[in-house]
């Protein structure tokens, strides 16, 4: 972890040597060589971030480094801060000259940063010299190889069971996973198949290819399973491959290279003209498969080569299998096997089952975790008040207990494996509380805040923390979830947290108060999240923490008698170093001029809180790049917003601003502008209203985000200065009419080729939209489309956007059934049909069509009468609504193919259509196994 720490001050010390420290030798030289310092106590660490570093020594030694680095940054921001005071008060002409030649120097008398220097270099070389004394490096090096060596046994101890699944009986089968890999293995095309099975750790990706692996074997003229794991040796797994299949081979090269050719060049002779099928299970490193794909010959003898992996990036695969968490009914299936295998016939007693539904919360669909805590309960009374104190102190459990240990250490395989720059963005998840969804875009905002996003060449740092998270989703760390088809929300696995918080504790990355939990466990914490309620000593206790750098307040006071305002005047004055504050606090209605203070604030997070007024102090704040005002009752930006000449962002959904003042364009750095107001908070999208912009918006050249506008009749002009805006990825415009939208369309194949979602929505619903320009040249980026208006005809230009996510209509009222140029859209996720937006009587979804389609909304359509479904459509439908369609007196019919469907869920149709779901024992929905919610009403 010292790489995660290290990096961002020697960073900040090379930004001080371009900028302020230029006139003063002395410091400049000091300054230089303590970054030195620290490239080369980087430099011992530069291969062990990736391990476990159980050591004592080393563990002491890395606490005295972060403490001096943490005073490192202090000293520099506390500089800079001193800097900004001292011209603060300064202006006209007199300042002009006192900016220019001798601000630099007159702090110098009052700030002594070459002593803070001096003094921070000594100590860094004592920890230095104490590090090289006892041969750290060499150290290291011990700590990792038998660190390696553990965990290598460790790895094939978590997979020991699943080699012997067959003489177990708490394997659960699961029969739609286990018939499609075992289809993938023994039919289809007779060119080798490679095939990846990816999941995250304990969801039981081993068990499942042992288990088919071991029914289709038989078929194939040799067959081997190769346990690679993180710490694999090419050697070993190719001389164990080689062993499987009979075949023998040493070589007499004492040459590392040439010993590995000489077990690829027979090993790939050998299967050659034979039918093979080989498991690679637990692949971590990517160049694997690149090394060993030249000893497996890709044959048309129907070979297939399996890898498991946590991440889907690990091999080119012909066929990915995800394994997602298990369903609520497989779940407690699961556990009552295992919980009571030797008693109440393997079913669970009626008054355990209540408890047995809280227990199993925790576990969240994860095999591994289901079977271990029901393996726990097993031996256990099956009496309430012994359950319940296991509820109760579970989550302790699972940190001590000798049987639930191993989970924490195969979710920190994991860990282990990530790059430096990953795991603060993976512990970030650990400030916020259990369970806690944070939209994809607030999240990058603040990894950019914190500075954990290093910007690529030709990469902007939004698109930079986005790649972060996907890879973090690839990993299976991370699981992102989607709303009307875009805004992204994303959170971790209720164990993942749980093992997140104890390296958060580890590492001192953040200290963390709630009900649970009030008393500082460090003096000088960095971060602070504080969940719910606290007393009043422990608030006074965090406005002295003047080394808090992050404060994230959720909630924090629900004492009617407490006067938040005081709190954060005291606040803003103590902790004037402060880089991110989130206040999302319902009680809050006030925020005081004193946060000019913040000279150093570069994110400002009030969401849904109830301030209604931002004060002129607030263009103070020179380094803030995002102003988040998400759901507050603001109606009115103050003057002196266009002062911050650093913003990135501003968010403005859903709050009471009805125009933006014309300050907003001098704001030459905006890349997001995201503005609305509602009416509420309603599922339809046709409530959403925009806001007036200004005359001259066409500066804002480097903006990529406009929502949501609202177009006023100088339609010219508008267009005119939306032609400046050739960077824009994302336009939304409200009140536009069919001359507007078909200027607005022209614009958009002109010039916004760099488009990735559009949104236009009409003044009333009889107004036209004309698309027509856009037919043209289509930003063929488009990932997202939606339409509120009537259309003419459907816009076939739709079918050529080969990227296209999601598709929404609202009020379209078209005649011709739209899902014609829908269904072969190869990467369609999201199909959404609001208010007349069809007025056909029939949907028929033809065999082959959707391959992607993960979520079907029909909402108020009042002529459509019947949908069918064909065996082969909507593979991968997981959520089905089916709301305001009054005709519709039968349930799809096929619906019993759409075997992914977990969720499906209906309001206001007809007697006939209700009484159809609930006729009967069991409809066709019944007989979908991953169904878990059937919510009709």
């Amino acid at each position: 972890m010292a790489e995660t720490f290290l990096t961002p001050v020697i960073e900040s010390l090379i930004q001080l040597l371009k900028d302020e420290v230029k006139s003063l030798k002395s410091v400049h030289k000091e300054v230089e060589s303590l970054k030195k310092e620290l490239e080369i106590i980087q430099s011992l660490f530069k291969d062990t971030d990736e391990r476990e570093l159980t050591s004592n020594a080393v563990k002491v030694w890395l606490k005295q480094l972060r403490e001096q680095a943490d005073r490192i940054e202090d000293v520099v921001d506390e500089y800079r801060w001193h800097l900004a005071q001292g011209t603060a008060d300064k202006s006209g002409f007199i300042g002009f000259f006192y900016n220019i030649g001798g601000r630099i120097k007159a702090l110098k008398s009052r700030y002594p940063l070459s002593s803070h220097i001096q003094d921070i270099n000594l100590s860094l070389r004592r920890i230095k010299d104490t590090g090289q004394g006892f041969a750290l490096g060499h150290s290291l090096q011990r700590v990792q190889g038998s660190t390696s060596e553990n965990s290598c046994i460790k790895e094939q101890d978590t997979r020991l069971g699943s080699h012997f699944v067959g003489q177990y009986d708490e394997y659960l089968d699961v029969p739609l996973a286990q018939k499609k890999l075992k289809s993938s293995l023994v039919e289809g095309m007779s060119a080798r198949m490679i095939i990846s099975v990816v999941g995250q750790g304990g969801i039981g990706k081993t068990t499942l290819v042992k288990k088919v692996y071991d029914e289709v074997k038989h078929k194939f003229d040799c067959h081997a399973w190769i346990t690679v794991s993180k710490s694999y040796d090419l050697m070993i797994s190719l001389k164990n491959t080689m062993k499987q299949i009979g075949l023998t081979v040493e070589s007499t090269s004492l040459d590392y290279d040439t010993m590995i050719q000489d077990l690829i060049t027979p090993l790939w002779q050998n299967l050659e003209t034979k039918r093979y099928v080989i498991i690679f299970d637990d692949v971590w490193d990517r160049g694997f498969w690149e090394k060993m794909k030249y000893a497996l010959p890709s044959n048309d003898n129907g070979s297939r080569v399996i890898i498991t992996t946590r991440n889907e990036t690990v091999a080119p695969c012909d066929d990915i299998q995800r394994l997602e968490i298990w369903s609520h009914k497989m779940a407690f299936e699961l556990f009552s096997k295992k919980a009571f295998r030797h008693e109440f016939n393997g079913c669970c007693p009626e008054e355990l089952v209540k408890l047995s539904y809280e227990i199993l919360k925790k576990c969240q669909g994860l095999p591994l975790a289901i079977g271990a805590i029901a393996g726990l309960l097993s031996r256990k009374k099956k009496v309430q008040s012994e359950w319940k104190k296991v509820l109760d102190d579970i989550n302790f459990e699972f940190k001590t207990n000798p049987q639930l240990v191993g989970i924490f250490e195969i979710l920190s395989l994991s860990y282990v494996d990530l790059p430096f720059h990953l795991k603060s963005c993976l512990l970030y998840f650990g400030i916020f509380p259990e369970d806690y969804s944070l939209p994809k875009g607030r999240l990058c905002h603040l990894w950019i805040s914190e500075g954990f996003v290093k910007v690529r060449e030709g990469k902007s740092l939004k698109e930079e923390a986005e790649r972060y998270l996907n890879e973090l989703a690839e990993r299976s760390l991370v699981s992102i979830e989607m709303r009307r088809g875009r805004g992204k929300g994303c959170k971790v696995h209720d164990l993942m947290h749980e093992f997140i918080l104890l390296k958060v504790k580890d590492l001192c990355f953040c200290q963390i108060l709630n009900k649970n939990k009030l008393e500082f466990e460090e003096n000088k914490p960095r971060r602070l999240s504080i969940h719910r309620s606290i007393p009043k000593t422990v608030i006074k206790t965090i406005q002295q923490c003047t080394t808090v750098r992050s404060i994230f307040l959720k909630n924090f006071n629900d004492d009617e008698q407490w006067n938040g305002k005081y709190f954060l005047m005291a606040l803003f004055q103590n902790l004037k170093l402060l880089k991110v504050l989130v206040i999302d606090d319902a009680t809050l209605d006030y925020l005081p001029k004193e946060i000019e203070k913040l000279f150093h604030l570069r994110l400002l997070d009030l969401s849904f809180s109830k301030i209604k007024v931002l004060p002129e102090s607030i263009g103070k704040l020179h380094n803030l790049q995002c102003l988040n005002l998400k759901g507050t009752q603001i109606d009115k930006l103050p003057k002196s917003i266009g002062k911050l000449q650093y913003l990135r962002t501003l968010n403005l959904w859903n709050t009471l601003v009805h125009e933006l003042p014309m300050e907003i364009n001098k704001l030459c750095n905006l890349h997001n502008l995201f503005v609305c107001r509602m009416k509420d908070l309603p599922e339809r999208p046709g409530d959403l209203f925009g806001v007036k912009i200004q005359e001259g918006f066409g500066n804002l050249e480097n903006l990529e985000m406009l929502e949501f506008v609202e177009l006023q009749h100088d339609i010219v002009g508008f267009t005119k200065e939306l032609e400046n805006l050739s960077k824009l990825k994302n336009l939304g415009v409200t009140n536009v009419t069919k001359e507007s939208s078909k200027a607005i369309c022209a614009v958009v194949a002109k010039k916004l080729s760099h488009l990735e979602y559009l949104y236009l929505y009409t003044k009333d619903a009889d107004e036209f939209l004309d698309l027509e320009p856009i037919s043209s040249s289509p930003p063929l980026l488009l990932e997202s489309i939606e339409l509120s208006g009537r259309l003419n005809k459907f816009p076939h230009w739709v079918s050529d956007l080969t990227n296209l996510e999601s598709f929404i209509l609202c009020s379209s009222k078209l005649t011709v059934n739209p899902l014609k140029y829908l269904k072969d859209l190869p990467n369609l996720m999201w199909l959404r049909l609001y208010d007349n937006s069809y007025e056909g009587e029939e949907l028929h979804f033809e065999e082959g069509g959707f391959p992607k389609l993960n979520e079907l909304c029909l909402i108020n359509l009042p002529e459509l009468k019947m949908m069918k479904i064909d065996r082969g459509t909507l593979p991968l439908l997981t959520a089905l609504i089916i709301s305001s369609c009054p005709l519709m007196e039968q349930l799809p019919s096929g619906v019993q193919y759409l075997t992914k469907l977990k969720s499906f869920s209906s309001r206001n149709m007809s007697v006939d259509f209700i009484n159809g779901v609930h006729r009967n024992e069991g409809p066709d929905y019944y007989k979908i196994q991953n169904l878990s919610i059937l919510d009709i009403k």
